[in-house]
């Protein structure tokens, strides 16, 4: 069985010989492959080598092709910051006023630093074909695009103050998501993913008024017309949201380290598998690789290979976590022995 076929199994709630892995590896592959940051956000060509080399280093059963949250923004006009080796660093949003940012234009996927990621991601299927899954990050759910692009706290004082504009606006964002979508289902992408971590600082009410029904309307529009899972990611937190969450039509919710993963089960109640959830602070970056073993060993405990987990790591793991942690994961949804664990008794 290969990469490809364990993560839909996965998504299908099918058994395979072992769980799906996909770890969040975007920063992490550049200490692999001995790349900056400025040329891997910018350049296709650089993007493809560092993704692949952190494939051959770790064995994983997918590729993430992602950057940073600032893709949409930029394309809409607002200004990024490429420092030589750090992350891109947002320096103008796109809009300064809710009434300017219900007038912004709907995305061109052509502008800004999104042809990379298309680019990258023709690069990873043509190269990977349908043995490895291609998961293409399309940065950001409506609500989180709205927040990046008009700024957070300028969209949390509009939503008091003018709620129809702000809606006017998400229904804006939703669109252009759509757009990022679909070139990315088009450029070969296997799976596509977005975050919409900024609507955790809303309440369950504003929520569900707010951003769920703008993400629900973007992942039926992009599974309806490219047929492909769409992954929901939202960190920190989530409990108070998270069967709200369940409700976005997503095939994959990504669950942070915050969430134990039992919880998650008995909430999301097999209405979308899960990806998660080993920590990213305490096990990768400042753990041990028997740290990561034990919070792999954890999580497949729960799910165990009958379907519906795929593991991976709560967020992106941290550029510089020792390479033998990374490992570990690997070894672990490997070594884990699926005969009799608690997912089957």
């Amino acid at each position: 069985m290969n990469g490809f076929q364990r993560v839909h199994h996965a998504l299908r709630f099918e058994a395979s010989d072992r769980a799906a892995l996909i770890p969040e590896l975007i920063q992490h592959n550049l200490e692999v492959a001995g790349e900056t940051h400025r040329a891997f956000s910018s350049d296709p060509a650089v993007m493809g080598k560092v993704i692949l080399a952190g494939l051959e280093r770790y064995e994983n059963d997918a590729v993430y092709v992602s950057s940073d949250n600032y893709l949409i923004v930029e394309a809409l006009g607002g200004t990024v910051e490429l420092p030589p080796d750090e992350p891109p660093r947002l320096r103008k949003t796109a809009a300064e006023s809710i009434e300017e940012a219900a007038e912004l234009p709907l995305l061109d996927v052509t502008k800004g630093r999104i042809p990379v990621i298309l680019e990258a991601t023709r690069r990873m299927r043509e190269t990977l074909g349908n043995e490895i899954f291609v998961k293409t990050c399309i940065d950001s759910a409506p609500f989180s695009a709205a927040a990046i692009a008009l700024g957070p706290e300028r969209l949390l004082y509009a939503l008091a103050d003018e709620p129809d504009l702000c809606r006017r606006f998400f229904e804006r964002c939703t669109e252009s998501v759509i757009r990022y979508g679909l070139a990315a289902a088009e450029a070969g992408a296997h799976g596509l993913a977005f975050g919409d971590s900024p609507s955790v600082m809303l309440n369950r009410e504003m929520y569900k008024e707010f951003a769920l029904p703008c993400a629900q309307k973007a992942i039926s529009a992009l599974r309806e017309k490219t047929g492909l899972p769409v992954f929901y990611h939202i960190c920190g937190d989530t409990r108070h949201i998270l069967d709200l969450m369940a409700e976005s039509g997503a095939d994959c919710l990504e669950i942070d380290s915050d969430v134990p993963m039992a919880y998650a089960k008995e909430v999301i109640a097999g209405r979308c598998a899960v990806e998660g959830n080993v920590s990213t602070i305490r096990a990768f970056l400042n753990g041990t690789p028997e740290d990561v073993r034990r919070e792999a060993y954890a999580i497949l405990d729960v799910y165990g290979n009958r379907g519906g987990l795929i593991l991976s790591s709560a967020c992106e793991i941290p550029r510089h976590s020792p390479t033998e942690n990374v490992y570990a994961l690997t070894r672990a949804v490997r070594e884990y022995p699926y005969h009799g664990n608690a997912a089957e008794r």
